[in-house]
């Protein structure tokens, strides 16, 4: 019987989202793939690289015999995906690699393995098995937008997923695809314009043959962006609660859904904890530059400003006793000092019961990357390499109207204020007295629990990019003409910053365990 292994690759020394215990969860591209491939013909293995490596130290295969390996990877993680590809190549086994990257660079991604997926992988994959085994692999394979009929009644094993990792979490697909263009965003370029929908027949069939407890929903957007996606969201979550499926989930929507009082009773019956939502900036020309349309139009359909258009939104989400996940950006080039102080502010306001950041990244195929390059300001560009640095837990590019060392001192002021060990205590009340559900209140705080080593973590990153050198501070006439070293930094934080760096960096691999 012929083996095949599949890699979720993983780079060593990695701080982000999936640094998050209570959202922890089993890869389920590659159990999509494994629950396709015939297992009368293949022995199926997984290894994810979050917990396990799949090459050591020394550059060796850590998984015995392989008939057939495919790696998936996003962005920051495709070095690791090229280093892994060429241990086997030594090994003398056939590589795939497919997911985010491989789509957006398939070109790339041919110089490193036998053959690239690109786009989603499900429609094609029985050519890719049936093309190995007549010794006729091609170089790329096109899956395209996957009609999510197609995957009815094809849902991934994660019994035996669970069974070698012990996975506490796992994550269910009910939409794919976004018609926005934000100009930040890879998601459209990967996943096609077109939103796609999963029958809410189906969903519910796959939620009643897992025990699984603890979900995520795997997409960008569950509410959608039409009447028609709406409503059929109304019927996916009342079905979901009439039957009764006892589930504790969580998922990544958009703003306008805070404004569907039935959709949001549905949501908290069928056993929602709380919703993600890209709050993204406070700064109107902010957004408009990012094209956020959904949250630009709901304050001006509330004839309000930002923050009491937010404290309404977050309220209702209270009131249903669901929580708020916002998530903020910071290095946008309308910026300024004081914008550090003004989320903090609106975090206290507007009742944000957890409010993760990202760094403003170009990701390649986005307009930002475009205008970025076309600025000359992208300083990480030594690629496949740099492709780590691309993970929105590292400044890329040359901010425009802020040296580094603000940029450094406003982050740290956000983590202060809102990261606190006091002010998780105070922000944790707050949740409780705001939505009386001591569940998602609970849920809150162990997110920031999580994202305060995270965030602690990246700051000490861009500590570390100032005195690197590598930083154009020169191409910056608001930077300081002299560098400052690491001690220049006169932060009561910084020592303790650097002390838990040091520790959670030692962690090998950095994973969820």
């Amino acid at each position: 019987m012929k083996r095949l292994v599949l890699i979720n690759a993983y780079p060593d020394k990695h701080f982000g989202e999936e640094n998050i215990s209570v959202i922890v969860q089993m890869p389920l591209n590659l159990a999509y793939i494994a629950a396709l491939t015939p297992r009368d013909e293949w022995e199926v293995d997984v290894i994810d690289e979050t917990l396990e490596r799949a090459v050591d130290a020394q550059g060796n295969l850590t998984f015995g015999h392989a008939d057939l390996v495919g790696i998936t990877a996003v962005t920051y993680q495709v070095p690791r995906l090229y280093e892994i590809a060429e241990a086997c190549r030594r090994a003398g086994v056939p590589t795939i690699a497919g997911g985010a990257h491989a789509t957006i660079l398939p070109e790339e991604a041919t110089a490193h393995v036998n053959s690239v997926v690109i786009g989603e992988a499900e429609r094609v994959w029985p050519q890719v098995l049936a093309d190995f085994e007549h010794g006729r692999l091609q170089p790329t394979y096109h899956g395209g937008p996957t009609p999510l009929e197609e995957l009815r009644d094809i849902h991934p094993d994660r019994a035996w997923l669970r069974d070698k990792y012990r996975y506490k979490y796992s994550s269910i697909i009910t939409t794919r695809g976004c018609p926005f263009k934000c100009d930040f965003c890879c998601v459209p370029f990967i996943q096609g314009r077109k939103y796609r929908q999963r029958p809410p027949e189906d969903v519910w069939n796959e939620l009643a043959n897992t025990d699984y407890r603890g979900l995520m929903l795997a997409e960008d957007n569950f509410y959608g962006y039409t009447p028609d996606s709406q409503e059929r969201c109304r019927k996916l979550f009342k079905g979901w609660a009439e039957r009764d499926l006892k589930k504790n989930w969580f998922g990544f929507t958009s703003l306008n859904v805070t404004q569907d009082d039935v959709v949001l009773d549905y949501m908290a019956k069928s056993g929602c904890l709380g919703i993600l939502m890209g709050i993204e900036s406070l700064d109107y020309d902010t957004l408009k530059k990012m094209h956020k349309s959904v949250n630009i139009g709901i304050a001006k359909k509330a004839s309000t400003s930002f923050l009491d258009s937010y404290r309404h939104c977050f309220g209702n989400l209270h009131r249903h006793g669901l929580i708020v996940w916002s998530s903020v950006i910071f290095g946008t080039d309308f910026d300024k000092e004081d914008t550090f102080k003004q989320v903090v502010e609106a975090v206290w306001e507007t009742g944000m019961d957890v409010c993760t950041f990202g760094i403003y990244t170009p990701m390649v195929r986005t307009e930002l990357f475009d205008r970025l390059s076309s600025e000359q300001r992208i300083f990480r560009t030594n690629f496949p390499y740099d492709w780590y640095y691309y993970n929105s837990g590292h400044l890329v590019h040359r901010l425009k109207n802020m040296s580094l060392e603000r940029f450094i001192e406003g982050l740290t002021y956000v983590y202060d204020n809102i990261y606190g060990k006091d002010r998780l205590r105070e922000r944790f009340k707050q949740t409780y007295a705001a939505t009386g559900n001591l569940v998602s209140s609970m849920f809150a705080y162990r997110i920031n629990l999580d994202w305060k080593i995270v965030f602690e973590a990246n700051l000490m990153e861009l500590h570390k990019l100032y005195d690197s050198g590598v930083y154009p501070h020169e191409a910056n006439k608001a930077q300081a003409a002299v560098p400052l070293n690491f001690e220049d930094f006169n932060h009561p934080q910084r020592a303790k910053l650097m002390s838990i760096y040091k520790n959670v960096h030692a962690k090998q691999p950095a994973g969820h365990a």
